[in-house]
């Protein structure tokens, strides 16, 4: 993919990212998802797809066009798949594809999802025993994301009309380039959207940090260690901490609004020196149904039978996307961060910012704020979410 057509592609990711977490963080509660795991779903689907399904799917990802997304999905996954044991931090990617015994994946569908995802299609009986199927499957997804997510797929979520199901799993252990001494470690308020406040434990530190400053809002970000001496560090958490302790919706509809050109243009340029410097520790986990959610976003052919998934698998009936179940734990403290994904699809049958250096800046998390986990040098999204009560 040419480099015009690569940037695009981000672009969208980005864009696509930030519409997520626009429509699922409006219930105030805490929130954590990959729009990585989402990414890579919708494009599998695209894959198999033809017709106004196909259209509906690619026009969903964004402008860049279907060649586009499939081949970022395609450079992102082999990035993280490249990986080898010992990497820093510990990125790792899986997706799976299981279709019923007595059917066959189209060949050419099989064979893009073994070359780009290094994946193979698994027979299962899901028409004699869906429920053997499903632990089976969510064995996968628990292996997959290091044990965090471990019962993806409800008891009798899977039932004999199961044509095919594909999943996707996300994981991530990263320890903080400069890590919080635990010692330093204390309880303090967090102010909470309704006024109220609970104590919960805060890490702090002395060293200089990633801080830029933003009419309303503050940017840290946090590098993970590469294990890399004196290399670029490749990924990082990014904090979004609105000046108003009420302001974290606000901050998500600016951020929405000019998503790429926002990511890009508030992340902070260099090390400054802290003064007042306070971050909780939290463990967000959140599994959702996002079905209606898609649907809510215009995302409404897969979900309606048609012949349009005939380049998926060989079956002479209309298929249609019955669920996307979506689970994502992301947990914090002061040796870096846990973070894990996982996104399953079952088909059935029948702003202008500017940034200055300040002399010395405070930043203290102590109300509702927003986090990224990114790949600096791509700037793709990993993991993003909200937290609005880390004792919760």
């Amino acid at each position: 993919m040419d480099t015009a057509a690569m940037a695009g592609a981000m672009r969208d990711l980005a864009a696509l990212s930030m519409r997520f977490l626009l429509h699922l963080s409006g219930n105030q509660t805490n929130l954590a998802f990959s729009p990585l795991s989402f990414y890579y779903v919708l494009v599998l689907l695209a894959a198999g797809a033809t017709g106004d399904t196909l259209n509906q799917i690619v026009s969903f990802l964004g402008p860049s066009g279907g060649m586009a997304h499939a081949s970022l999905a395609t450079h992102a996954a082999s990035a993280f798949l490249a990986r080898g044991n010992g990497s820093e931090p510990d990125v790792r990617c899986g997706v799976g594809v299981w279709v019923d015994s007595s059917l066959q994946l189209r060949p050419a569908f099989a064979d893009m999802v073994a070359s780009r995802y290094n994946a193979t299609a698994q027979a299962m009986p899901f028409q004699e025993k869906p429920d053997e199927a499903r632990v089976e499957i969510n064995r996968w997804f628990e292996d997959k994301t290091g044990g965090l997510i471990k019962e993806l797929m409800p008891e009798g979520h899977l039932d004999s009309d199961t044509a095919l199901v594909i999943g996707t799993a996300l994981y991530l252990r990263g320890s903080w380039l400069r890590p919080f001494d635990r010692e330093d470690t204390v309880d303090g308020d967090f102010f909470l959207a309704n006024g109220s406040s609970v104590r919960v434990p805060f890490m702090t530190s002395g060293n200089r940090q990633r801080i830029s400053s933003h009419a309303g809002f503050k940017v840290l970000q946090l590098p993970y260690d590469s294990g890399r001496v004196g290399g670029r560090q490749s990924f990082s958490m990014h904090i979004y901490l609105p000046d108003e302790r009420d302001g974290l919706q606000a901050l998500i509809r600016e951020l929405s609004s000019d998503t790429a050109g926002f990511l890009n243009r508030s992340a902070p340029a260099q090390a400054v020196e802290v003064g007042d410097f306070k971050v909780p520790k939290f463990k967000v986990s959140r599994k959702v149904d996002v079905s209606d959610l898609l649907k809510d976003m215009g995302l409404e052919r897969p979900f309606c039978f048609s012949h349009d998934f005939a380049e998926m698998v060989d079956y002479s009936e209309p298929l249609a996307v019955r669920s996307v179940l979506h689970e994502c734990v992301v947990e914090v403290d002061e040796d870096g961060t846990m973070a894990a994904a996982a996104t399953e699809a079952d088909i059935m049958t029948g702003c202008s910012i500017g940034w200055e250096e300040p002399v010395r800046v405070d930043f203290v998390a102590d109300h509702p704020f927003l986090f990224l986990i990114r790949e600096d040098e791509s700037g793709i999204v990993l993991f993003a979410g909200q937290v609005v009560n880390p004792e919760l």
